[in-house]
């Protein structure tokens, strides 16, 4: 069984208390691979606490080089899986802090030598023109033909995981998630063999004078999903973290991936 952990992080200061949180529920869940979004080089990766820094006894991060700038990472159990292919692209056009972009690798597993692709993405986010919504279909066109190249040098299936900034109840429509769909992604909410109908995004958590975060209300809207594309792979379920814990690590909730390969 491979797990996957998928999570917008919240680029928003401070984070030592959130990310120690979110660390506790990546090891709740065993995750094998973690993509996240949001993962500002001076919030999450920062301060005293840094979530990268917390996950170090047992994950490595894909592209380290381009670790104070890659907003969207990928984390490995190192001892694991070995890395075949790794690489990072920046989505054109429309951007912000550069941190619209994909991160992915390909990785074999030391024991049973089943080979697959990760990747982590996060699309364009305004919704006030015409403009934003053509951004978000170009970031899956880009998408699209990343993970086609992978599967044609590769021959494995790819997993992915972010925050699309698109979907039931969102601002922003729909239309770039129907698109993916159109294009051959399967969304595991509906292809897994068990699977939740819980949301995704809510309102911010509240910063209190301890420092600490507050929040009490649930997700109302889909912005984040995990896909798979290309044969040979199965998702056995699909769940979103409601606990009071993950409902103060971010504005987004974890998304949990469980898959045969």
């Amino acid at each position: 069984m491979i797990k996957l952990y998928s999570h917008n992080v919240w680029n928003k200061a401070p984070t030592a208390w959130r990310n120690k949180i979110i660390r506790k529920m990546i090891k709740d869940m065993d995750a094998d691979f973690c993509t996240f979004a949001e993962c500002g080089p001076a919030t999450i990766r920062a301060g005293e606490a840094p979530l990268p820094l917390l996950m170090a006894d047992e994950y490595t991060e894909l592209c380290p080089d381009l670790s104070g700038a890659n907003f969207t990472p990928v984390f490995y159990k190192k001892d694991k899986f070995d890395v075949i292919d790794s690489g990072y692209h920046l989505y054109t056009g429309l951007n912000d802090a550069n941190s619209k972009s994909v991160t992915y690798g390909v990785f074999s597993d030391r024991k049973t030598e089943k080979k697959l692709a990760v990747a982590s993405t996060h699309f364009w986010w305004m919704a006030d023109s015409e403009k934003d919504n053509l951004q978000r279909l170009e970031n899956a066109h880009e998408l699209k033909e990343l993970c086609d190249n992978i599967i044609k040098k590769y021959n494995v299936p790819v997993i992915i995981g972010g925050d699309f900034n698109n979907g039931f109840n969102a601002d922003q429509g729909d239309e770039p998630y129907r698109k993916m769909l159109d294009m051959g992604f399967s969304d595991i909410r509906i292809t897994a063999k068990e699977t939740t109908d819980v949301l995704t995004h809510h309102t911010e958590p509240l910063l209190k004078d301890d420092g600490t975060w507050e929040n009490t209300d649930m997700p109302v809207r889909n912005l984040d999903y995990i896909f798979t594309l290309g044969c040979g792979i199965t998702a056995e379920k699909f769940d979103i973290l409601i606990s009071p814990e993950a409902l103060v690590s971010s504005d987004h909730c974890p998304l949990a991936g469980y898959f045969e390969v």
